[in-house]
């Protein structure tokens, strides 16, 4: 190749080289930045698409969570108040088997007939109160009014909770019918809790008291149920969501090893060919040395 001056050759490589290398040294900054080894969707289209969906993925099932956590509150006000009126069914119990005592009178028993009364309206209300996010567990109705213990229980007919990320699956939804959180302590709606102010009375409340006892006893049990269910929810879900953020962390985050290793390496190329090109651009200097003969 002939000696020119219009063109320098030489100039233009090394000006084309030094402008990549500082591409590169620029994209290695630009990702220990940001921690990310996508930040734009040049970086990687595909990746960003795949990454995009993961994390309304991760979104949705941190979401499902928390619906989870909601769905264990709400069995767990229940329990909480199904135990409560255990613990008055036990002291009514105990009240009618001091009613049938022969050393009592009626007017003894009259006395004790008051507490029992008292707590049997306590029963209502607690049943009449119970809810969740204002929605009512159950009904003053279903437990004694006049005495009846009861005949239905959540105003609700079943509780849904949406538990997963994809609507086209199955399985997303976990359901129970409101009668799982029923404080209906009846086996029928005749049952009466009476009162404990005659010794016959007192018969008949121990009798329909053990029924309730076992009713309350049988929902708490399908309580129970649900709450270990709904916890085992919560594990799956926080498992799934766990992979699929180590899942996008391998897809677009930087390594921090790798990217300072192309740091120092575009580092040193962009010093080495800055000097390149200012030699280069000496070149056409000596042409002329040249002229000057």
């Amino acid at each position: 190749m002939g000696v020119v001056v219009n063109t320098n050759i030489s100039s233009i490589t090394a000006s084309r080289i030094l402008s990549e290398n500082r591409a590169d040294l620029e994209k290695a900054m630009e990702r220990l930045a940001s921690g990310k080894r996508i930040n734009s969707a040049a970086d990687d289209a595909a990746g960003m698409a795949v990454a995009a969906k993961m994390r309304a993925d991760i979104g949705s099932l941190n979401q499902s969570v928390r619906n989870t956590n909601d769905a264990i509150s709400l069995v767990n006000t229940y329990d909480g108040a199904a135990q409560e009126i255990e613990s008055i069914l036990i002291r009514m119990r105990e009240l009618a088997v001091q009613s049938k005592n022969g050393t009592y009178e009626n007017a003894d028993r009259a006395n004790a007939d008051y507490e029992y009364e008292a707590l049997k309206n306590e029963i209502t209300r607690i049943a009449s109160v119970t809810s969740f996010n204002r929605q009512t567990l159950a009904q003053g109705s279903s437990v004694p009014s006049s005495p009846a213990v009861g005949t239905t229980g959540s105003t609700a007919t079943s509780f849904s909770f949406y538990v997963g990320s994809d609507v086209a699956k199955t399985g997303n939804t976990v359901s129970f019918a409101a009668g799982a959180l029923d404080l209906n302590i009846a086996t029928s709606g005749t049952q009466t809790l009476a009162s404990v102010s005659t010794a016959a009375l007192a018969d008949t409340a121990i009798a329909n008291i053990d029924i309730s006892l076992n009713k309350l006893a049988a929902n708490r049990a399908q309580a129970g149920a649900l709450v270990n269910r709904l916890e085992h929810t919560v594990s799956n879900l926080m498992n799934v969501s766990q992979r699929l953020q180590e899942a996008v962390s391998g897809i677009e985050d930087a390594d921090y090893a790798a990217e300072s290793a192309n740091l120092a390496r575009g580092m040193v190329l962009a010093q080495a060919g800055t000097a390149m090109l200012a030699q280069a651009n000496q070149a056409p200097q000596y042409i002329l040395s040249l002229l000057r003969g």
